[in-house]
C-alpha cells in the first residue's frame, strides 16, 4: 500500500523518481533529498517573478515521488534557465538541472513540446541563432543595424551541417 498524496490525489511514482534521481546523479553530486525548502531557489527565480514558477515545490513534489503531475506540466517549460537556482542554494541541488531532466523525461515519453520551444529549435538548427539578428529603433525613430550602433557582427556556424549534426547529438544524448 503506498501513501496517497491528498492535495493532489495523487500516488508516488517510485520507478520515476529513481530514474530522475538516477539521471542527477550523474549531473551533480547531491540529489534532491538534501532540499530543506528554505525557498532561497524561488526568491530568485526569474520564471517565479513572471510565471509563478516555484522550484521549491517542484523539488518538494520530487521528493515525495508525485513526478507524473511535473511531467504533464507546461510549469516545467517555464523555465529560463537563468541558473540562479542553482547559485542561491545552500545545500547545492540546483533545481534547473531537475527541471532539464523533467523535460528529457517529457520528451522521451512522448509528450508535446511546446510550439515555441520547437520554433527554436527549428530556428538554430536552420541558421545556429534563436532568432534573426534584430535592428533596433531609438528614441528619435531610426532604425539601426548592429553595425551601426559600432557592435561586432554576431558569428554563425560555419559548416552548417556539422552544427546540425552536432546539435542533434547533444540533443540525443540529454534524453
Amino acid at each position: 500500500m503506498s501513501i496517497i498524496d491528498l492535495t493532489s490525489m495523487g500516488e508516488p511514482q517510485s520507478d520515476l523518481r529513481k530514474e530522475l534521481n538516477d539521471r542527477l546523479t550523474k549531473l551533480q553530486d547531491e540529489i534532491s533529498d538534501y532540499c530543506f525548502q528554505c525557498a532561497k531557489c524561488t526568491s530568485g527565480c526569474e520564471s517565479h517573478k513572471l510565471l509563478e514558477l516555484e522550484p521549491h515545490k517542484i523539488v518538494a513534489l520530487l521528493k515525495r515521488g508525485l513526478l507524473n503531475e511535473l511531467v504533464n506540466s507546461d510549469v516545467i517549460w517555464t523555465c529560463m534557465t537563468c541558473l540562479k537556482c542553482r547559485e542561491r542554494c545552500p545545500q547545492r541541488v540546483a533545481p534547473v538541472e531537475i527541471l532539464f531532466a523533467l523535460k528529457n523525461m517529457a520528451v522521451a515519453s512522448g509528450k508535446q513540446i511546446p510550439g515555441k520551444y520547437t520554433g527554436m529549435l527549428q530556428s538554430i538548427l536552420s541558421m545556429g541563432l534563436i532568432q534573426d539578428i534584430q535592428q533596433t529603433t531609438t528614441r528619435t525613430n531610426k532604425t539601426l543595424k548592429r553595425d551601426e550602433l559600432g557592435l561586432p557582427p554576431l558569428s554563425k556556424p560555419i559548416d552548417v551541417v556539422k552544427f546540425q549534426a552536432g546539435i542533434m547529438k547533444i540533443a540525443m544524448e540529454k534524453v
